[in-house]
């Protein structure tokens, strides 16, 4: 009875792992083919030629992904050998660094072709440093008072 539950458990965890595996592969197969739209909208908005070698390139850079993909996968199974290792850990950091790639190229397509898209992230960045810099005046306006105040009780 019990090698029967142990059997179930085993079976139910691959199930899980390999779901999480193909949504890993969607996912990368998503942002690429986001990639290549984006590209695609700015050759044209560029004024620019579409060439097949460009398209051609996009399968390849799907193929070396799945490569990696694969490769994160192998990682993973040797880490069934573990009790801890619960999850395709590997699989899942490698599409998150895929997504992550393609995010930052469709950026930069959305920036050659001056879209207010574009100015998302140099938006972000100014609002950082404008949360930063309130914080540290702040901070200098606290360290000034308390300062103040420690030099007003020496000279009593």
């Amino acid at each position: 009875m019990n090698d029967y539950s142990f059997h179930l458990n085993i079976t139910q965890d691959i199930g899980h792992g390999m779901t999480l595996i193909f949504i890993c592969a969607v996912a990368i197969l998503l942002a690429v083919l986001i990639d290549l739209s984006t590209g695609v909208e700015r050759a044209k908005k560029c004024k620019e030629r579409i060439k097949s070698r460009i398209l051609r390139r996009t399968i390849s850079k799907v193929v070396d992904y799945y490569r990696l993909l694969f490769f994160g996968v192998i990682i993973d199974v040797l880490g069934l050998a573990f009790v801890w290792y619960n999850m395709p850990y590997c699989a899942v950091l490698v599409a998150v660094g895929v997504v992550l790639i393609e995010c930052k190229s469709v950026l930069e397509n959305y920036k050659e072709m001056k879209s207010p898209a574009s100015k998302v992230p140099d938006a972000m960045a100014d609002a950082v440093d404008a949360i930063a810099s309130k914080n540290m005046k702040e901070l200098i306006d606290n360290v000034t008072d308390k300062e103040y105040e420690h030099t007003k009780r020496t000279e009593e």
